[in-house]
């Protein structure tokens, strides 16, 4: 069998695209609006902070991503 290897390499606006479009697969959600950042240091405390909420919810924007890292504990499903 030929294997063929493809090799990716994302920036951090790629990173967070993807991202993005994995909460809207996901989400019970038609239309999803998302805000997304990276915190922290690659291999010490690396971490995504994201709010997804439905396609109506433009306030959604305004919320300070930083502020909710310091309120909630880690809640992934890995």
């Amino acid at each position: 069998m030929d294997n063929k290897r493809k090799y990716f390499k994302y920036n951090e606006q790629d990173i967070l695209k993807i991202l993005s479009e994995y909460f809207h697969t996901n989400s019970d959600s038609e239309s999803i609006n998302s805000q997304v950042i990276l915190l922290g240091e690659i291999a010490k405390d690396l971490r995504l902070i994201a709010v997804v909420g439905d396609g109506e919810d433009e306030e959604l924007f305004e919320t300070d991503l930083e502020e909710i890292d310091k309120k909630i504990d880690f809640n992934g499903s890995h």
